[in-house]
C-alpha cells in the first residue's frame, strides 16, 4: 500500500472540526486503507477488520461514523450489484493516483447511492415523469435527459453544455450541473475546453466511443489525468521550429490563451530565412 498524504489544512478544516474524535479517526484510517482511487469495500465486517484490527470497536460504531462522513460530504457510499462500496470525494485533489485500475467498481457503475447499512438513498436510474393520459411513442434515446414536457414548473429541464457521442449512436448530455461538479473536483482544469477535446477525440475515434454506463468514467478519467499533469489553466505555451521542404526554417507559435474562461486561439506569423 503506497503512502498517503495528510495536509496540515485538516487542522483548520471546518468540515473536519465538526466530526467527533472517533469519526475523524475513521476518516484517517479509511484514507490509509483505500485503494489508489480512494475507493474501498463498504462491508462493515471488512471495515472493522481493516481499520480497527486491535481495538474493541463495534460494527455499529463504524457504520454510524461512516454515515456521518457521508452526510458531511467527505465520502460517498454506493452499491454495485448489491455490494456496498465507499469513495472518498476529494481524493484526486490530495492524493497521487499511480495504478491504472481501481480495485473496486466506480460510482459510475453503481446501482444506487446508499448509506453504509445498504439503505438506498438515491437511485442511479433517472426517472422521467410521465403524463398519465398521454404516452410517448418515441422512446428517449438518452436516458440522462428527460425529453418529455410536464406541467410541474418547479422541475426545470437541465441545461445542456455539450453532447458526447456514444457507441450506440446516441448522445450523452453534459449539463451545467455536471460541469459545476467537475470544476469543484478538478480545479486546475479548464473543464469546458477538455470537454471540447473529448468531443473531438470521440468524433475522430468512433470505434472507441463509450457506452452510456462507461461515459462518466471516461470523462472523470480524462479530467483526472489532466489534473495530474498540472491542469490546463495557466499552462505555458509551446514553441516549436522545423524545416520546410525547401530547407528553410519555419517558426510557428500556435497555442491557446485563456482570459476569464474564454478560449482564444493565438497564431504568430511564419518567419522564413536561412538557419
Amino acid at each position: 500500500m503506497p503512502n498517503r498524504i495528510l495536509k496540515e489544512s485538516i487542522c483548520t478544516s471546518d468540515t473536519i472540526s465538526k466530526l467527533s474524535w472517533f469519526e475523524e479517526i475513521c476518516f484517517y484510517r479509511l484514507i490509509v486503507n483505500a485503494d489508489d482511487y480512494g475507493r474501498f469495500d463498504g462491508r462493515l465486517p471488512i471495515l472493522k477488520s481493516r481499520m480497527f484490527p486491535l481495538e474493541d470497536v463495534t460494527e455499529k460504531q463504524i457504520g454510524d461514523a461512516i454515515n456521518k462522513l457521508r452526510s458531511a460530504g467527505i465520502v460517498t457510499t454506493y452499491t454495485v450489484e448489491e455490494k456496498p462500496y465507499l469513495q472518498i470525494v476529494t481524493w484526486a485533489n490530495h492524493q497521487q493516483i499511480r495504478n491504472k485500475r481501481s480495485k473496486y467498481p466506480s460510482i459510475d457503475d453503481a446501482d444506487s447511492v446508499s448509506d453504509i447499512n445498504g439503505n438506498h438513498l438515491i437511485s442511479i436510474d433517472i426517472k422521467c415523469p410521465r403524463n398519465p393520459i398521454q404516452s410517448n411513442p418515441n422512446p428517449n434515446p438518452n436516458p440522462n435527459v428527460c425529453t418529455e414536457r410536464y406541467d410541474d414548473r418547479s422541475m426545470q429541464e437541465p441545461i445542456i453544455v455539450i453532447e458526447l457521442p456514444l457507441n450506440d449512436k446516441t448522445m450523452y448530455a453534459v449539463t451545467v450541473e455536471d460541469v459545476k461538479k467537475y470544476k469543484e473536483l478538478y480545479q486546475a482544469v479548464d473543464v469546458e475546453q477538455e470537454l471540447r477535446k473529448m468531443l473531438g477525440w470521440l468524433d475522430a475515434n468512433p470505434s472507441k466511443r463509450k457506452t452510456s454506463r462507461g461515459i462518466k468514467r471516461f470523462i472523470t478519467n480524462w479530467l483526472s489525468k489532466e489534473q495530474d499533469k498540472g491542469g490546463t489553466r495557466n499552462r505555458a505555451p509551446t514553441y516549436r521550429s522545423d524545416r520546410d521542404n525547401r530547407g528553410n526554417f519555419s517558426t510557428s507559435f500556435d497555442d491557446y490563451e485563456y482570459d476569464d474562461g474564454a478560449l482564444t486561439r493565438v497564431t504568430m506569423p511564419r518567419i522564413e530565412g536561412s538557419p
